[in-house]
């Protein structure tokens, strides 16, 4: 009885899901706890107690983190609107809302609330000229390791082996019930719903709107079959998403060929807007338009003739440009013999060829991978200044349980750190007002 007495007496968290913004969330619960003098609400608070539990479904914490730009974690992003956010005027609110919240931080250094978090936790990184950073290490495992000891210091527990099936209204009170899949029930006074990639049916108490999942950032498939040949091999363009006769996106970045299609950063980017029977336009010459090529290619000619002592071949033209592989792609595409002298009008033609190798979209090709996922919360039921749900007090979203996307390059991470932090900041002032 007396066990009961002190859980009941004793404020308590849940954070549902392990990923960024959960751990985020847990953190910056435990700071502004600390920083509200442990609220006045409760006698366990008085004695600055305050019970914070991550249930993750995994067997560990953060293994979402470790796969991150290819196991080095672009941990942020500096220039938030250059990430191409799906429902951005709510993610700006969001962002702003996050540094209007500042647990006691004041002696760290960094410009954002999420460079102060990551500083006050002792993680160094770099940026580089796209506002990408990356920790100094060049190791997520890092990026982990700072996240984890954070949780530890400020009594955050881990519970893994713990998926939550349900969370629901523990009957008439104001507490919630945490229903888990070995039949469990735990409760909590306030709940951050941060699940990653999709939100499991049945979750949310009833009422509560969320987009079905969708992978995202992903390769697309393509109809072409030359593209077999070419396998992993990776080439650097500009690349056009193109609908009837309109450009509807356009990326630079490299690109790597696969068996069914097409992958590389530039390729995730575009995934996000990608339609069966859209185009891909690959410009391997991104430097110059296509006048521009065709002079370039001339003058090339002119100096490799006066090298050579002969003619070049069409083969020997494109040799030291692009790759074999990829020239024998391109001259199979205009029906040119690689092994004849290069006549003049082949020029303006291989100019135009490399500037647009054309891709038909037949799909994405999520089976294969994906980095994250579309869906969840629609944003309309949230108040950005808190990450609560509207109607719901007390159950908060952060990251991407939140109908919230963005391009590579840290976007996707800075979202959930910021809304995970605001989200865990909430709820912790909530339960000290």
């Amino acid at each position: 009885m007396q066990d009961r007495r002190a859980e009941a007496a004793t404020p308590a968290i849940a954070i549902v899901g392990g990923g960024a913004s959960g751990l985020a969330a847990a953190i910056a619960a435990a700071q502004t706890w600390r920083a509200c003098g442990g609220g006045r609400a409760h006698a366990a608070a008085r004695a600055g107690r305050l019970d914070i539990r991550i249930f993750e479904k995994d067997d560990r914490v953060g293994r979402s983190i470790l796969a991150t730009g290819n196991g080095r974690c672009n941990v942020f992003n500096t220039r938030p609107e250059a990430g191409g956010y799906r429902n951005f005027p709510f993610v700006r609110e969001v962002l702003r809302a996050a540094e209007d919240c500042r647990p006691p931080l004041a002696a760290v250094q960094g410009k954002t609330a999420v460079e102060r978090f990551f500083s006050g936790l002792g993680l160094v990184w770099k940026e580089d000229e796209e506002g990408r950073c990356w920790p100094v290490t060049n190791k997520a495992s890092t990026v982990l390791d700072v996240l984890r000891t954070g949780c530890r210091a400020n009594g955050a527990r881990e519970c893994c082996d713990s998926p939550v099936t349900r969370i629901e209204r523990d009957g008439a009170g104001s507490r919630f019930a945490l229903r888990l899949a070995d039949g469990r029930i735990s409760h909590a006074d306030a709940v951050v719903v941060a699940t990653g990639s999709g939100l499991a049916g049945g979750l949310l108490p009833e009422g509560i709107e969320a987009e079905p999942p969708t992978a995202m950032l992903c390769p697309l498939s393509v109809r072409e079959k030359w593209v077999r040949s070419l396998e992993n091999i990776r080439v650097r363009a500009e690349v056009r998403l193109v609908r009837g006769d309109r450009t509807v996106r356009q990326q630079a970045g490299e690109v790597q060929f696969r068996k069914f299609g097409v992958s590389g950063i530039a390729v995730f980017n575009l995934s996000r807007d990608a339609r069966a029977g859209d185009q891909l336009v690959l410009d391997l010459l991104p430097a110059f338009d296509e006048v521009e090529a065709m002079a370039f290619l001339r003058r090339r000619l002119e100096a490799m003739g006066a090298a050579l002592g002969r003619t070049p071949t069409v083969e020997e033209t494109l040799s030291g440009l692009v790759l074999p592989r990829v020239g024998e792609v391109v001259l199979g595409q205009l029906g040119l013999a690689g092994n004849r002298p290069v006549a003049a009008d082949d020029i303006d033609r291989l100019a135009a060829a490399l500037k647009s190798v054309t891709l038909t979209v037949t799909g994405l090709a999520n089976n294969v991978s994906h980095q994250i996922t579309r869906g969840g919360i629609v944003v309309e039921q949230l108040a950005p200044e808190t990450m609560q749900l509207a109607g719901a007090p007390g159950l908060f979203a952060a990251g991407e349980a939140v109908d919230v996307d963005a391009d590579c390059g840290g976007f996707n991470l800075l979202w959930a750190w910021a809304s995970g932090y605001l989200a865990g900041t909430s709820a912790a002032k909530m339960l000290a007002e």
